[in-house]
């Protein structure tokens, strides 16, 4: 079912995740978590992830349920009158859904989600910290065609990738 590339996210002293994998998304919308994982992710957070819309790209973003407890707490300080962090909620909380890995280490998507992000069969898992993002393999083929020709060399960022030391 599952066609795993490179590990998707490791469990340390943080949460990372890292890499990507290649996937397949069945008729009803569930894709497999590599077996690997599964002892990892009942230890850390039961299971339990919550999924939403990314703010930028038609992909998905998937969270640790204890991530997301932190961001919607913050989400819930933001001061309720400004109308533009009201839209932002609205995207991001309003989309957010918690779902479970079943017995067999499988996740669920909903039909609304998957619509928002055109996932089909073919979809890619890709560590980005403490989240993970799920794409349309297509559009993750793309978007990772446009940054090999991306431009990094402004002064900005060339200095934020020199603090990393890469």
């Amino acid at each position: 079912m599952a066609q795993c590339g490179k590990n998707w996210f490791q469990w340390g002293d943080s949460d990372v995740f890292r890499g990507f994998d290649s996937l397949n998304m069945d008729s009803k919308g569930r894709l497999a978590l590599p077996g690997r994982y599964h002892e990892r992710v009942e230890e850390r957070c039961q299971g339990r992830f919550v999924v939403t819309v990314d703010l930028h790209e038609a992909c998905l973003v998937i969270y640790p349920l204890p991530e997301w407890e932190l961001i919607e707490k913050a989400f819930n300080a933001l001061p309720g009158s400004d109308k533009t962090l009201a839209l932002l909620r609205r995207r991001i909380v309003g989309y957010a859904t918690e779902i479970q890995m079943d017995n067999s280490g499988r996740l669920l998507i909903s039909p609304e989600l998957r619509e928002f992000a055109a996932l089909e069969k073919e979809v890619v898992l890709a560590g980005q910290g403490k989240k993970c993002e799920l794409w349309n393999r297509s559009a993750w083929e793309a978007i990772n065609a446009k940054a090999l020709s991306a431009d990094f060399s402004s002064a900005q960022l060339a200095q934020a990738i020199d603090s990393l030391a890469l």
